[in-house]
């Protein structure tokens, strides 16, 4: 009886930790200095979704203004060596080219993201769709282009704290095993994250202020 007791409460234990690390098919891989980054496996892909999160002591404008500003993306986005701004469209879109570094003997990847942003006043949100337009431009024979989506996504708490989800879900293309860029997949929010808190203490970001956020 007491034997069975304990096999139930353990049961119970297990599935209730499991509910913790395990989010809407979520996994939460990495908890560290404040970030959590979470991966989920994807039904149209080999290759894991990431998500990360932290919440910072900034202004939705601060974070606002590290993201409008394409050529800071080389102080905090991931391994990359070459970023150009290709449109913009008032407050609510820019498109960019980038290049990011990947280990020998894999070719450099580069891709042309669209940034939406949408500002949503009752909620206190801002929602940035994230699209990889894969023929946007003509691709360059040293290098693999890159597929995929995701999002940034800032709230505002009541606190004024700033929370700040990232998800991406790519496909690097170019021979790289899934099992590879898994078993990493880690590595790239939990880094952005890092740097976007680091970068925007910067003053250049700390005095923009936007008149669509209210």
């Amino acid at each position: 009886m007491i034997k069975n007791k304990l096999k139930y409460s353990l049961l119970i234990f297990m599935l209730a930790l499991q509910s913790v690390f395990s989010q809407d098919g979520w996994d939460l891989v990495k908890e560290e200095s404040g970030i959590k980054v979470y991966t989920k496996p994807v039904s149209t892909s080999d290759f894991k979704a990431f998500k990360a999160t932290m919440t910072i002591d900034e202004s939705i404008h601060a974070f606002l203004s590290v993201l409008y500003d394409v050529e800071g993306l080389l102080d905090w986005g991931y391994k990359l060596n070459d970023v150009t701004l290709l449109k913009r469209s008032g407050d609510s879109l820019q498109i960019y080219y980038a290049e990011a570094k990947v280990p020998f003997p894999y070719k450099n990847r580069d891709g042309i993201y669209s940034n939406s942003f949408k500002w949503n006043p009752k909620t206190k949100t801002l929602f940035v769709e994230i699209k990889l337009l894969e023929n946007y431009m003509a691709a360059k024979e040293d290098l693999v282009r890159l597929t995929g989506k995701g999002y940034w996504k800032a709230k505002v708490l009541d606190s004024g704290r700033l929370e700040i989800d990232f998800e991406m879900q790519v496909d690097p293309g170019g021979g790289i095993p899934a099992w590879m860029a898994n078993m990493f997949a880690d590595d790239s929010p939990y880094f952005t994250m890092v740097e976007i808190r680091n970068v925007i203490k910067n003053k250049k970001y700390q005095n923009k202020t936007y008149k669509f956020i209210n």
